[in-house]
This record gives C-alpha cells, sequence and structure tokens, in this order.
C-alpha cells in the first residue's frame, strides 16, 4: 500500500511542477521536461495502478520511470539558479522536495528489482475493494487530462 501511495505521489507531483513550470512561468518544453512529464504520467496513472496486481513489473515499470525523470531533474535544478533570489528559493525548495520523491521511489524500486526474498515480504497489499478504489483514482486522472489536453496549451 505505501508504494502505491510512494509511485503515485511522485508521479504526481513531478507531472504536476512540470505543468506549472510550463503553464505559469512559461519555462518552453525541452525533451527532458517532456521526458518527466510523460514519465511521471505513467508512474502515477499506470505503475501506481500496476503495483496493486502484479508487484514485480511495477517495481521494473517504477525504477525505469525514476530514471527518467532524474535528467528533467538536474536541467531543471539549473534553470532554477537563473531566477531571481525570492522566486530561486523557492523553487529550489520544490526541487529538493521532489527529488527526495525520487530517489525514495528510486532506492524503494531497486529493492525490490534486486531483492532475492519473496515479493510478498513487503507491505501489506490492499483488499478486492480498495483496489478498485485506488484504480479508480489514477484512471479518473488521465480521463480528465486527455479530456482537457487540448485545451491546456
Amino acid at each position: 500500500m505505501t508504494r502505491y501511495l510512494l509511485y503515485f505521489l511522485t508521479g504526481f507531483a513531478h507531472a504536476l511542477v512540470i505543468l506549472i513550470y510550463r503553464g505559469y512561468m512559461g519555462i518552453e518544453p525541452t525533451v527532458y521536461s517532456t521526458t518527466a512529464l510523460v514519465s511521471g504520467m505513467v508512474l502515477f496513472g499506470v505503475v501506481s495502478w500496476l503495483k496493486l496486481y502484479l508487484e514485480r513489473i511495477g517495481a521494473i515499470m517504477a525504477l525505469l520511470c525514476v530514471l527518467a525523470m532524474f535528467p528533467w531533474a538536474v536541467d531543471a535544478g539549473r534553470k532554477v539558479l537563473e531566477y531571481d533570489a525570492f522566486l530561486s528559493g523557492v523553487l529550489i525548495v520544490t526541487q529538493s522536495m521532489l527529488l527526495l520523491l525520487a530517489l525514495a521511489t528510486f532506492a524503494t524500486s531497486m529493492r525490490y528489482v534486486l531483492s532475492k526474498v519473496p515479493w510478498a515480504r513487503g507491505t501489506s497489499t490492499p483488499g478486492p475493494v480498495a483496489k478498485v478504489i485506488l484504480s479508480v483514482i489514477p484512471i479518473t486522472i488521465i480521463i480528465i487530462w486527455l479530456l482537457l489536453m487540448g485545451k491546456v496549451q
């Protein structure tokens, strides 16, 4: 259950911050930000849901998504230093929190990918009703995103 929340929060936070950077701050999309945005959406929309049903595949996909986000984090951190003093401080704290979430997700995924112990020895998985409820959340967000995607740009 905690891996679901970690994957969901990491992906959602990265996607949200990238969209805020693009929309409100006017930062032009780059290959790094586009890759990180897609990876964040896959992490919270697919991997968090997939983890509920297929542990191994979910952990491997989460690892790949986080690895795709790191170049954007470095690029965004470099750009943050170009802003004025107050805004730069806020953005550095934001980037630090995102990096901590990504590192926690990376460490958790590596633990499950490289571990030789049984996969069921992690945190307990939710029951069938909770799985359905938790599955609906990212699916709903992705459907809303697809409906609004053309209007946001």
